[in-house]
């Protein structure tokens, strides 16, 4: 073997969205060389530079930045900020991740799933079935994920400002933009600035593949600077986790490298998968989610943990026979392609 090539280990994970291609070497440094003092200490003024630092980079105020546990962590306070009562409603896509609703319901909320809609090679959102929840049914709270986990799409500008708009006052609009970064169409920036109801969620596990950190953050609209009750840390965060943070947002230059080989291989696996007779959807995102016959389904679900391949299945019965893969490295991407196809031939 080469000197200086890596392995690929096994099994090969490919069913949680976690960004293959590691954290920048700036991170790796800074573990290497890490003041054993970090390890005995509380926290100093971590939130007060991570806040200047994104202030700077994102060109949002520093008082209307937050910070968690990753976005998940400030998603659960958010939802809890917003629904202060049972039985206030929730909009969710029917479509998206799980963990929206298992929050709502949670908090006693009425939950309130909308369509996504089926277009050729694209989940999209409905605008006629939002702007109707919006402007007639009035939750306290709605979500939207874009790019959509699992789907891939995403949103415009021009409809979210439409969409926002709707919310006014009345609705607390929480934007989740956790896949931020892999691809140039997100607005939260701009968003935060305009409308004072909304929250956009950020992290750094998925672009900056630091999902073991559990560091996130949110920019907040005018009216909802009291989330930061729900939200500060007296003591601080993970000291390790503070500082690699800082590594990866000064190696802007490594992770958009990287994310131009996802890209690539997303469209490299796309077609690979319409070349199998699966349906698969465009995707702006870090994994791509496609339709398979049930035949096929059951037995690569069966099959691929023999190849040490793991994807996701979908349960739900708005999913039926659909997978979502979370796209790696380009080696790890042609195993499984392979993977699949053996698997295939088998059947057959």
């Amino acid at each position: 073997m080469k000197k200086g090539v890596k392995l690929m280990q096994f099994p090969l994970n490919m069913d949680k969205n976690e960004n293959q291609y590691g954290p920048a070497p700036k991170c790796y440094e800074i573990l290497k060389n890490m003041n054993i003092e970090i390890f005995n200490s509380y926290s100093r003024d971590y939130p007060k530079r991570i806040k200047e630092k994104l202030s700077e980079k994102f060109k949002v105020p520093f008082d209307r930045i937050v910070l968690g546990y990753g976005s998940e962590d400030i998603l659960k306070q958010s939802i809890y900020f917003a629904l202060t009562e049972k039985g206030q409603t929730l909009a969710v896509p029917d479509k998206s991740w799980w963990y929206y609703k298992a929050i709502g319901e949670e908090v006693g909320a009425n939950i309130l799933e909308y369509t996504m809609v089926e277009k050729d090679d694209v989940f999209d959102y409905d605008d006629d079935q939002i702007m109707d929840i919006l402007l007639n049914k009035k939750p306290r709270a709605i979500i939207i994920c874009t790019p959509n986990n699992p789907t891939g799409n995403i949103l415009s500008e021009e409809r979210l400002e439409k969409y926002l708009k709707a919310a006014g006052k009345e609705t607390i609009v929480i934007l989740d933009e956790a896949y931020w970064g892999f691809t140039q169409y997100q607005y939260g920036e701009q968003v935060v600035e305009k409308y004072d109801n909304v929250i956009v969620l950020r992290t750094f596990s998925k672009f900056y593949a630091l999902a073991g950190v559990r560091i996130g953050y949110a920019f907040v609209g005018k009216n909802l600077s009291e989330l930061k009750i729900y939200n500060n840390r007296y003591l601080g965060y993970n000291r390790i986790s503070e500082e690699l943070t800082f590594a990866a947002l000064e190696s802007d230059d490594f992770y958009i490298s990287n994310n131009k080989k996802i890209m690539e291989d997303a469209q490299m696996i796309f077609n690979e998968l319409k070349t199998m007779g699966f349906k698969p959807y465009k995707t702006y995102a870090n994994f791509i989610m496609a339709k398979l016959p049930e035949k096929e389904f059951n037995y690569l679900e069966k099959e691929l943990p023999k190849k040490q391949v793991i994807i996701k299945f979908f349960k739900e019965a708005v999913f039926k026979n659909f997978v979502r893969i979370s796209i790696g490295t380009r080696e790890q991407n042609e195993y499984l392609m392979k993977s699949m196809k053996d698997s295939l031939k088998e059947m057959k």
